[in-house]
């Protein structure tokens, strides 16, 4: 079959790359290389370069790590020119992977782009991906029509998360294997995978379940670990609070399904607790410079409605969204309370959730695109002189 080269960052895009290896594998004997993170090398994929400490929030956090991603384009580069692969699969992460296809197109490997570059967004955002990559696929089916009309073949897949946010354990054998009691209520915190997610959201929720646990004795947090976090890091801010909480390897959904209610750092989580049908509210905070780099964009340019991914599939506020300053310990705590104490409220906000899961697509999403991807790599190289000059390898 030859080889596949997947490029992807951070932790959501890792956890989508492994969900494609898996299913590459499934269709046929491929060798797999890339950019990924410990996901990705558990799928089966040869890494050449860890993106798993590439996340940031904003353009001034982001500095930082331009140096080492750097050095892995350089590598990645080095790597198409000279390993020739099949097809090269990319994820997410425009800032990389943008320039990274512009390389592969001049030197005439077929691309693939999933989760195009604001792909969510019901905006037309970085229609450039439609002339750099042959075939897209993408998540929402808004995306696909946004995109139509460039030289890539655009189809909508659906999302992943359909097939994979479902627990394997029945809800009964999940609360003896986490020795939680179905008599008290459960919470989840998710406070994000980057480190600056941690540094500035988990202490509000810590302090928040705090006050919840005041308000309600007895009270059981669950906290999800990303793989590109330490488990100390995350311990500190609960134990400064004085909250004990199970901490889970990851989107433990065994777990998690158990919830009543839960606390959500904005992204692919909101995604994953929406198919799990938990009730939430969604929440973020960060840096002064990078708030106000937000607000700048999104007030001059997007004009963005929502931040949270089930707000934005539904085109109206589902779920709350508590963003900077409003996303502080006392608030959060009371909205967790309400979606707690209000069964009406939280039976509506399950129903809504379940609606916009509908919306994503049938399961199999990670199926069709290693269709999409094995197709790609059966055609022959194409001539770089015809797909463009693109850009240089080093």
């Amino acid at each position: 079959m030859g080889s596949v080269f997947l490029s992807a960052g951070e932790a959501s895009g890792d956890w989508t790359g492994a969900l494609l290896a898996e299913a590459l594998r499934r269709h046929a004997e491929v060798r797999l290389t890339g950019i990924g993170g410990k996901r990705m090398a558990a799928a089966g994929v040869e890494l050449v370069a860890d993106s798993s400490g590439w996340g940031a929030i904003g353009v001034f956090e982001a500095v930082r790590k331009v140096p080492r991603i750097w050095r892995a384009m350089r590598l990645a580069r080095w790597r198409l020119a000279k390993g020739s692969p099949s097809a090269v699969v990319l994820v997410d992460c425009g800032a990389f992977n943008m320039p990274l296809a512009r390389a592969a197109r001049g030197l005439g490997l077929r691309t693939l782009y999933y989760f195009p570059p604001g792909s969510w967004s019901r905006r037309a955002r970085n229609l450039e991906v439609r002339e750099v990559a042959e075939v897209i696929a993408t998540p929402f089916a808004w995306s696909r029509d946004l995109l139509a009309g460039g030289r890539a073949r655009v189809e909508w897949v659906g999302h992943p998360a359909v097939d994979s946010a479902r627990p394997s354990l029945p809800a009964a054998q999940a609360w003896a294997r986490y020795g939680l009691h179905p008599g008290r209520p459960v919470v989840a915190l998710a406070p994000g995978s980057r480190d600056q997610e941690i540094h500035y959201l988990l202490p509000a929720l810590a302090q928040a379940a705090a006050r919840l646990g005041r308000q309600f004795p007895g009270i059981q947090f669950l906290v999800p670990v990303a793989p590109s976090l330490r488990r100390e890091q995350m311990m500190t801010p609960l134990e400064k609070s004085g909250v004990s909480a199970t901490l889970l390897d990851g989107m433990d959904y065994d777990a998690l399904q158990l919830a009543q209610a839960a606390a959500v750092c904005s992204g692919t989580a909101t995604l994953e607790f929406a198919c799990l049908g938990v009730p939430m509210v969604v929440v973020y905070r960060a840096s002064r410079a990078t708030t106000l780099q937000y607000r700048l964009i999104r007030g001059l340019l997007g004009r963005q409605r929502f931040a949270a991914m089930p707000n934005i599939i539904a085109d109206r506020e589902i779920v709350r969204e508590l963003l900077g300053s409003a996303a502080g310990p006392e608030a959060i705590a009371a909205e967790v309370a309400a979606l707690l104490t209000d069964e009406g409220r939280r039976a509506r906000v399950r129903s809504d959730l379940a609606s916009v899961v509908s919306s994503l697509g049938p399961p199999g999403a990670s199926d069709r695109t290693a269709q999409l991807v094995l197709e790609l790599a059966r055609l022959p190289r194409a001539d770089p002189l015809k797909e463009g000059a693109g850009e240089p390898v080093c």
